[in-house]
């Protein structure tokens, strides 16, 4: 992993084989970051992706074993009991230039992929949400 930082903004490359968000979680807690909002683009070898069923309240998994175009990769860092959660929603192209996209569970990465990370110190907090079951963002304000 390579990187560079410019004020509250890294820049983010992941190699070769190297797994996708623990690689960055490792990164993310090195640096001391406790909330951030973060986009990518790249590629990956293998992947897995997972759809919410809201009625079952259960992520849906799916893994697949082939050489993708990571054309989209959008998430956010928060922490969750206590330990670094970065949720993640990627956009993928395969050969056939087919697309799919869900919530990232992991993906191995080949043989690049670049992140923007748009970072903070100050913890952002997620609670699980009493309807879906979900740790979603607790934040203080309401409308």
């Amino acid at each position: 992993m390579q990187y560079v930082r410019h004020g509250d903004t890294y820049i983010v490359r992941l190699e070769d084989d190297e797994i996708f968000p623990n690689k960055f979680l490792e990164f993310l807690s090195a640096q001391g970051v406790k909330r951030g909002s973060f986009t990518g683009i790249g590629a990956m070898r293998r992947t897995c992706i997972a759809f919410f069923d809201t009625e079952t309240k259960e992520y849906l998994d799916r893994e697949f074993d082939e050489q993708m175009e990571v054309l989209a990769l959008v998430g956010n860092v928060a922490t969750h009991d206590g330990e670094l959660l970065v949720h993640t929603h990627v956009t993928l192209g395969r050969r056939d230039y087919s697309v799919l996209g869900g919530h990232l569970r992991e993906g191995i990465v080949r043989p690049t992929l670049e992140v923007t990370l748009h970072a903070g110190s100050e913890p952002l907090q997620r609670a699980v949400d009493p309807k879906y079951g979900l740790p979603a963002l607790d934040l203080k304000e309401r409308l």
